[in-house]
C-alpha cells in the first residue's frame, strides 16, 4: 500500500474505501454507474488530495460514450472542449477526455481514454463550470489552489472535517501600523 502521507493508496481492497463508495455515488445520481465496463480500481486518492480514484477500464468507448450522454441530455455536465480556449485550458492536466459536474462547489470530473483504458473519478473541492461551456474564471483560480495544487503538493495541505481545508499562503498584509508587508502563513476554508 502507498503511503498515505503523499494521499494515494493502492493495494489489495482499495475498493472497499469510503472515497470510492462516496464517489460512485455521486456518478449514480447522474445516471453513470462502472458495472460492466470492466473497472478495476487501480489507486485511491485521499484527502487533502481532491478525493477519488484511478480505474482500468476494459470497456472506454463504452463508458465515454455513457458520459458523454449524460453530458449532452442530462445538462448535469459538461465536457471540456478542447476546440474553444476555455476548454483547452479546463482539460489541460485531463487524461484523455475530462467531464465536469456543473456547479461551483464540490464537483465530480471523471476522466476518460479510449486510447489506454486509463481513467479517472474524483470529487473536486472548487468547481468552476456554471453551465455547458461557461466557466468562473475566479472560481477556477480557487480550483488552482485547492485542488490542482493540493493534487501536486498534498504535503503542503490539510483537511479538517468534511469541508474543511488549510493550505500556504504569502501575500502582502496591512499590519496595525499601517504598512504594507509581505507574510507567510496558513489560510483555510470550512
Amino acid at each position: 500500500m502507498a503511503d498515505p502521507a503523499f494521499g494515494y493508496l493502492t493495494g489489495p481492497d482499495i475498493e472497499k474505501r469510503p472515497e470510492v463508495s462516496i464517489v460512485e455515488h455521486e456518478l449514480g445520481k447522474l445516471g453513470i454507474f462502472l458495472e460492466g465496463s470492466g473497472v478495476t480500481i487501480t489507486g485511491v486518492y485521499i484527502k487533502p488530495r481532491p478525493f477519488g480514484f484511478d480505474f482500468y477500464c476494459k470497456k472506454p468507448v463504452s463508458l465515454l460514450q455513457l458520459v458523454r450522454s449524460k453530458a449532452k441530455f442530462g445538462g448535469l455536465l459538461n465536457e471540456d472542449d478542447t476546440d474553444t480556449l476555455e476548454g483547452k485550458v479546463a482539460g489541460g492536466k485531463t487524461h484523455g477526455t475530462g467531464f465536469r459536474q456543473i456547479g461551483t462547489g464540490a464537483s465530480l470530473h471523471i476522466e476518460v481514454d479510449v486510447t489506454d483504458g486509463k481513467c479517472n473519478a474524483h470529487i473536486d473541492s472548487h468547481g468552476f463550470v456554471t453551465g455547458p461551456g461557461q466557466y468562473d474564471y475566479n472560481r477556477a483560480l480557487e480550483h488552482g489552489y485547492w485542488d490542482l495544487l493540493a493534487d501536486k503538493a498534498p504535503g503542503l495541505f490539510g483537511w479538517f472535517g468534511e469541508r474543511g481545508q488549510v493550505g500556504p499562503m504569502v501575500g502582502p498584509m496591512k499590519g496595525v501600523d499601517g504598512k504594507v508587508r509581505w507574510v507567510i502563513g496558513l489560510t483555510g476554508h470550512w
